[in-house]
This record gives C-alpha cells, sequence and structure tokens, in this order.
C-alpha cells in the first residue's frame, strides 16, 4: 500500500524523529516480535485484544515514566514468560541512528534499565534528549472531567517535550516533598535540614512553573491565530498559586513568598501528613474558545476535537521551539471522528511528514491514507504487513 516516501524531507526545516524498528521480548501479548517501520505513518489493524495498544505502549516507554497505560513495571511481562521483559528499538535523531533499549532484568526490584547504544544512561534525562512523544488514548476522553491531578499530569508531559529537563525537575520536587513530609511527622526534626530541603523545593518549584507558563502562551498564541474551523479551538489557563504569582511578580518575590509559605503551614501540613500547598496542586483550565465555556461542559465530541487540537498544536510548538518533530501515537482515535475530523487529521499527518502510530478495527476508516501509510494486520503476537 506505501508509495510515500516519508524521508524525502529537503523542504522541511525540522529534524524529524523516526523508529525504523521494534524488538520486544516477553513484552505483554508478545514473546518475541521484529517489525521494520520505513519511516512514515504506521497504521495498526486488528479486532479488540489483539495486541494493538500493546504495541503503541512499547513505543511510549521510549520516554520517562510508565507508558500511555501508567502500568506498574511488572505488568509489562508476558504472564506466560518469565519475570524479565525487554524492548529495543532503532530511531533516527538529528541524522543520527540510535539504539534504545529498556526493561527490566531478572532480580532487579525496582524500576526499569534504560541504554543507549548499549551504554546504561538515566532515562529521565537521556530519552526526552533524543526523542519526542505524544499520545492520545481513549482513556484521555476523559480528561476534563478527571481530577486536576490527571489534567496536571497531561500538561507536565507537554513540557518535557518542550524543556528536557521538565520532569527530572518534577522527580526532584517530589522526592524533596516526601522527605519534607517525613521529617515534618519527626517532632526532633533537624530544621536547618528541613529549611534546605525546602529551599531546594522552591528552587525546582519555580522552575517547573515557569515552564508550565511558557507552553501554555505559545499554546494559546498559537490556538489563537489558528482558522482550521474542523477543530474547537482551547484556552489554556493554569489554577495556581505559583504559577499565578509567577506571571505577575519578580522570580525573587516569588521564591521568598513560596518559601515563607512552606515554613508557615508546617504544623499544617505536619497534622495533614502532607504538603497542602505548592506546585503539585496546580490545575490546567481548558475552556472552548467560541463558547466560552469550560471543556468539561462541552459535549463528548467536542471535548475529543479540543484534546487533538490541542494535541496537534502542541506538536507544531514543539518542532517550532526545539527544531524537531515528535513522534504521536494514536490508539483507536479515528473511529471516534467524523469523516471531516478524519481527512483533516490524515491531511495533517502527510503535509507534516510526521511518524504517527494509530490503532484501528476497520481498515475502511483509514482508506484516505492509504498509500502514505504502512498498514500492518496485527494478532497472534505477530506484525504482518499488508
Amino acid at each position: 500500500m506505501n508509495q510515500h516516501n516519508p524521508n524525502n524531507l529537503e523542504e522541511f526545516k525540522y529534524n524529524f524523529n523516526r523508529i525504523h524498528s521494534l524488538k520486544l521480548k516477553n513484552f505483554r501479548s508478545y514473546n518475541d516480535l521484529k517489525c521494520s517501520f520505513n519511516g512514515g505513518p504506521v497504521v495498526l489493524l486488528g479486532s479488540n485484544g489483539s495486541g494493538k495498544t500493546n504495541i503503541l505502549e512499547a513505543l511510549s516507554l521510549l520516554s520517562p515514566g510508565r507508558g500511555l497505560r501508567n502500568a506498574s513495571f511488572d505488568q509489562f511481562r508476558n504472564i506466560k514468560g518469565p519475570n524479565e521483559w525487554g524492548i529495543i528499538a532503532e530511531i533516527s535523531s538529528e541524522d543520527q541512528l540510535i539504539k534504545i533499549s529498556t526493561g527490566v532484568s531478572a532480580g532487579r526490584l525496582r524500576g526499569r534499565d534504560v541504554k543507549m547504544n548499549d551504554k546504561k544512561v538515566t532515562g529521565s534525562i537521556a530519552l526526552p534528549s533524543v526523542l519526542s512523544l505524544s499520545w492520545v488514548t481513549p482513556s484521555m476522553d476523559q480528561i476534563f472531567i478527571e481530577s486536576p491531578s490527571s489534567r496536571r499530569k497531561f500538561l507536565d508531559r507537554m513540557c518535557s517535550s518542550f524543556n528536557k529537563k521538565h520532569i527530572d525537575s518534577i522527580k526532584n520536587y517530589e522526592k524533596l516533598m516526601k522527605e519534607r513530609n517525613k521529617l515534618l511527622q519527626d517532632i526532633s526534626f533537624d530544621k536547618t535540614w528541613l529549611e534546605t530541603i525546602e529551599s531546594r523545593m522552591v528552587t525546582e518549584g519555580i522552575l517547573i512553573g515557569l515552564t508550565r507558563i511558557e507552553i501554555l502562551k505559545g499554546l494559546n498564541l498559537r490556538l489563537e491565530k489558528d482558522q482550521n474551523p474542523v477543530w474547537p479551538r482551547a484556552f489554556l489557563k493554569i489554577q495556581g498559586i505559583i504559577e499565578e504569582e509567577l506571571a505577575y511578580n519578580k522570580i525573587d518575590e516569588v521564591r521568598e513568598h513560596y518559601i515563607k509559605t512552606l515554613f508557615d503551614n508546617r504544623r499544617k501540613d505536619s497534622i495533614s501528613g502532607r504538603t497542602l500547598e505548592g506546585i503539585h496542586r496546580s490545575d490546567l483550565l481548558v475552556s472552548e474558545r467560541n463558547k466560552g465555556v469550560l471543556a468539561s461542559q462541552c459535549s463528548t465530541g467536542e471535548q475529543k476535537g479540543l484534546l487533538l487540537g490541542l494535541i496537534l498544536t502542541h506538536l507544531d510548538l514543539v518542532a517550532e521551539k526545539s527544531n524537531q518533530y515528535p513522534i504521536l501515537l494514536l490508539d483507536e482515535v479515528v473511529a471516534h471522528l467524523d469523516q471531516l475530523r478524519r481527512s483533516s487529521l490524515f491531511d495533517q499527518i502527510i503535509n507534516t511528514k510526521a511518524q504517527v502510530f494509530m490503532t484501528g478495527t476497520d481498515a475502511n476508516l483509514f482508506s484516505a491514507i492509504e498509500g502514505a501509510a504502512q498498514f500492518f494486520s496485527v494478532g497472534m503476537g505477530r506484525l504482518k504487513e499488508i
């Protein structure tokens, strides 16, 4: 089906992330899988439960974190096999071919190993430096009506494509916050050490807040100028004390107030067993520009359109800022779009030259992208190119 040359990019100003091969060992429904991709869009077709999402999940683990389903690492292994599992991918990034491998070896108790060109690396730092990934899954359809933590994680994942150190700052902040909460439970805690922890928390928190503000500013500017009538346009706002202060005050003033807040709240936080105020309590508010109503009050179809329009705008923003176009994973998304929006999505995929992995059960829904994408049938632990 594929007559399209996705690597003919002379006229484009961006570098394109490409996944060229994928090997899975004892991962989910796959005992031993090897497959190759030509660098263009990919359509994975199969019945429900055939293992399509497992492929996307493996690809999502080429970025920091626990993948598109946020699963624990012990859930990735094939239940019929041993405890260890592994993923190996060859990608091109900035004209370099890089081998990324990750997984859990026998006897490993926590986390997963990440290697680049067979050299062990810190995943939260190394992976974003060479590969940018974004995804939309059916579970994200509820993101506008779920808890603030879900929207905050969604925002921070977008930020991580924009700022390679963002996820590391969040990890540092959460580790410091956990240590602070533990110290406050000790009556005879070391006050000097507590002050040090709070100071470091504030430093990381301000970095996190500044990145969130910057990406929302960029997204809102692009969304305001977007004239595409197909996708409902979102307006984004952060509801959070730290971000709101950073928007209107000098960093030194915010830092001083943030430290004072943590100091003043020590007793309350000690009683509750958690830090009640800070960057970790922020929420992403999304509204529909034309109607001026929150996304949570929009119809299911409008919410889906807002989410996809936001993701597509984010990809363009990342490419503009980093000169690197991300890879997009779309799990069972096309089936929920009308013909007009499917056509618009396929047109954008073809025109941008992005590598997009899509799953579906009905081949007819992807007819408009035939000739520009690789098609695979998925089933029985195998991928077969159509």
